[in-house]
């Protein structure tokens, strides 16, 4: 079981006077119309290789037809659009002056016929990707190319950038079968690893780009404050924030990879760090390092130690992770930088975002639940 300290508190006041005035308005389109009949909203938007998902509650009262309740509880397929910003004119909702939080489809629809509501929850059009079966090959095309191909088929846009690499290289690399059978979806995010790239579907565009760079991104700056003589309380830009740290990371990892060469018979092992994490000394460590062993097929020593450093880069980022509610803004996404101050504690860095869901009702707040994680300041990451 995981050993975790958890340190968590909820701010006294988020402090009125560093706060603009909001007035956030919501848009709901259903098949491409505006629908008045949305109560409220959640969009959950994930990181790399997940659908975002979305909840929409409507009363049954304010539908209005051509799409009512005998339209919305008949149909095979719902188009859901979502929609949610600061218009210049609050009384006047328009798209055009809103952000596009989601599009995509309707898996399940409720209804609640004693509250007269009706419940749709669905995911963003990854979905078309991840329930699709393949079991083409593709060995003489880039991945590129499969890309494009692949989001055509969906009649998705396609945002790519081009390989040069036959897939079928990848393919006997990783000693992983020509036609096994594995979602669209599933053989995007397996190019995009051996690419080094990152795939996903914003809006009607499918995206398959090279890794944006942390350090070119801004981050949303989250601060605290202690009680002081001047205020007797809690003070922050959030309305929660929490932090959690997992110790057995914490005392050292150690990434094993091992691997039987087919082309040269031979079996391979790499181990990465050769020695303990940074800060654990040995005579010291009350207790080892954690081993994390995989079994991967066909690399030869070089990529062994590659891959041992890229899982060990990967697990160390679970070591320190943050959770905040704030009021929601247009910006932030699952793949933007959060900068943490005023904690007077290790918690005080930067942290990598893995999920933000906003949520807003029809006359209420508009907030947003961001969760992210990072490597600990006294564990480096491999450059």
């Amino acid at each position: 079981m995981t050993e975790v300290q958890d340190l968590s508190s909820v701010a006294a006041v988020i402090d009125p006077s560093m706060q603009a005035a909001r007035q956030p308005r919501g848009l709901v389109r259903l098949n491409g119309t505006p629908s008045p009949a949305w109560i409220d909203f959640a969009v959950d938007s994930n990181a790399y290789h997940e659908a975002d998902t979305f909840d929409v509650l409507l009363a049954v009262k304010e539908l209005v037809a051509p799409q009512d309740k005998a339209w919305l509880l008949s149909q095979d397929q719902i188009s859901v659009e979502i929609f949610a910003g600061f218009p210049s004119n609050p009384d006047v909702v328009s798209a055009d002056e809103l952000t596009l939080l989601i599009k995509g489809n309707v898996d399940v629809i409720d209804f609640d016929p004693a509250a007269r509501e009706i419940p749709l929850s669905g995911r963003d059009l990854t979905s078309l990707l991840i329930d699709a079966k393949t079991t083409e090959k593709w060995q003489t095309q880039t991945a590129s190319q499969i890309a494009t191909t692949l989001a055509q088929r969906h009649g998705l846009t396609p945002v790519v950038t081009d390989t040069s690499t036959p897939v079928g290289r990848y393919y006997q690399i990783d000693h992983v079968s020509m036609t096994s059978t594995d979602t669209e979806w599933e053989l995007l995010t397996w190019l995009a690893m051996q690419e080094g790239f990152v795939v996903y579907v914003k809006g009607d565009e499918l995206h398959f780009e090279p890794k944006p760079d942390p350090a070119d991104a801004v981050p949303l700056e989250i601060w605290w404050e202690e009680p002081d003589d001047t205020y007797g309380f809690h003070r922050s830009n959030t309305i929660r924030l929490g932090f959690s740290r997992t110790l057995t990371v914490g005392k050292g990892a150690i990434v094993q990879v091992r691997s039987w060469n087919q082309k040269q018979k031979k079996g391979f092992t790499a181990t990465y760090p050769t020695s303990h994490a940074k800060g654990i000394r040995p005579g010291q460590a009350t207790s080892p390092a954690q081993v994390y062993s995989y079994v991967i097929g066909n690399l030869t020593q070089e990529q062994a130690l590659q891959r041992a450093q890229a899982l060990y880069n990967e697990l160390i980022k679970h070591e320190m992770r943050f959770r905040a509610s704030m009021p929601a803004d247009s910006d932030t996404t699952a793949t933007s930088m959060v900068k943490v101050t005023g904690t007077g504690t290790s918690f005080d860095q930067t942290y990598y975002v893995d999920s933000v869901n906003r949520s807003m009702s029809n006359g209420g707040g508009y907030t947003m639940d961001i969760s992210g994680k990072n490597h600990s300041q006294d564990t480096s990451i491999v450059p």
